[in-house]
């Protein structure tokens, strides 16, 4: 999906995941204005990867500066400055970027997300699935496969081993089921397709 409608589609993700207001308060304040919005961004960032484009701050600053006129103006891609139109530069794209990179940063990297990056994120994949999907099913494998996979988080305070599911699903005589990658635990109720089962 390229031109308006992929532009009109991820605008709507940004918008219904109110995640670039929520980005934008957690920068610091210049005394300058800023002309890349958070927005904007986000809209250049899915943008190039939207058209096959490696997820490079230059490739997302191509991007927003191949955008239709109207829209550049629309997005402050294109600002009116005293000396006339002025159109972003990569540098002030590598600067924003970097605002939001250190606002979203945890102090003492552990390997796993921030907190709002977390939230961020969990935010965009959530507006991005349509309304008509959403209800189908919270039970499916974020992976490949859309195989349904049973699993549910631990309930607060629940500290019992997890029970095996019941084995809803079957192998086709044509494939044969895999076995898992790890070692089964020892749960409640062994899983009988399990080796040890």
């Amino acid at each position: 999906m390229n031109g308006p409608a992929a532009l009109a589609a991820i605008e709507d993700i940004i918008d219904n995941s109110c995640v670039a207001p929520a980005i934008e308060a957690l920068l610091p304040a210049g005394a300058r204005h800023r002309q890349l919005r958070v927005r904007t961004l986000l809209l250049g960032m899915r943008l190039a990867l939207a058209d096959d484009r490696p997820a490079h701050l230059t490739r997302v600053h191509q991007a927003l500066t191949a955008l239709p006129g109207p829209d550049q103006v629309r997005l402050g891609v294109i600002e009116d400055w005293p000396t006339g139109p002025h159109q972003l530069t990569y540098r002030q794209t590598e600067y924003t970027f970097g605002l939001v990179t250190g606002a979203l940063a945890k102090h003492h990297p552990d390997g796993a997300p921030s907190a709002d990056l977390q939230a961020i994120c969990d935010a965009l994949l959530e507006a991005s699935i349509p309304a008509q999907h959403k209800p189908a099913s919270a039970a499916l494998a974020a992976d490949w496969t859309d195989t349904e996979t049973w699993s549910r988080p631990p309930r607060r305070g629940d500290t019992a081993p997890p029970t095996c599911p019941a084995p809803k699903a079957s192998c086709s005589s044509a494939t044969t089921c895999p076995l898992p990658p790890w070692p089964p635990r020892r749960t409640a109720r062994p899983c009988p397709s399990w080796p040890g089962g």
